[in-house]
């Protein structure tokens, strides 16, 4: 009587295990990168972030920072980033004050998920942190699809939290002629060409990126605040 118990409890098992509910997927990770093609010390933190742009769970973006382009080297002159832009520059100021408590700035800067912060080729750091922001329950979740145009849904998003579409180029090398990099040809991946602010809702439709562009939506609080959810486009 007993074995037969058991053998029935066995059989259960599977059937019991298929009923239960399915883990809800991870969302993505942000990870920014604050960079510049003048700076001798951020072409391995690119080299990362390339890295960065290939993998499913994380969202990667360059941000490209003016306040290298005035800078006069001796024997090789000033590089005007072709990508920079002062709105990067104040986004990352935004983040170091409510991070760090204060807006000084420096390259490479990795923030992830939005409020936490290391060199940008800090490989262990940064992991540490994905780690950190992976392991967090979702706040927000959303879901796209792509017909025409490209639709998100946000879930769960509160009433103060806004949308960014942020628009990037996949990747792109470039030959530098100054700076502290004259001479080298850097590879960039995900390197950010637009962010346009989109308000709150539970539903944005944006258009498609160009060819050799992608794009990227994040729900954050009014800036600088933690990143509630962010996803590639489709």
């Amino acid at each position: 009587m007993r074995l037969v118990s058991l053998l029935t409890f066995l059989m259960l098992l599977p059937a019991a295990s298929a009923q239960l509910p399915a883990k809800a997927p991870a969302q993505p990770v942000l990870v920014e990168l604050f960079t510049s093609q003048s700076c001798s010390s951020c072409p391995p933190a690119e080299a990362l972030f390339a890295k960065y742009a290939k993998r499913s769970d994380l969202v990667a973006l360059e941000w490209h920072v003016d306040y290298w382009d005035s800078l006069q080297v001796s024997g090789a002159g000033r590089w005007k980033d072709p990508y920079s832009s002062s709105a990067w520059t104040e986004r990352q100021r935004a983040y170091n004050r409510a991070i760090r408590g204060g807006d000084g700035i420096y390259t490479p800067q990795a923030v992830v998920g939005g409020n936490m912060e290391a060199t940008g080729f800090d490989w262990g750091a940064i992991e540490r942190m994905i780690g950190t922001a992976a392991k967090a329950p979702p706040k927000v979740t959303l879901a796209a699809t792509r017909t025409t145009d490209i639709r998100f849904k946000a879930t769960g998003a509160p009433k103060d939290a806004e949308a960014l579409l942020v628009t990037f180029r996949l990747d792109a090398a470039t030959d530098v002629k100054g700076g502290e990099n004259k001479g080298r040809k850097l590879n960039s991946a995900h390197i950010v060409t637009g962010a346009r602010r989109l308000g709150a809702g539970p539903a944005f439709s944006v258009p498609l990126p160009a060819q050799g562009e992608g794009c990227a939506l994040l729900i954050q609080p009014k800036m600088p605040g933690p990143v509630l959810a962010a996803a590639y486009c489709p």
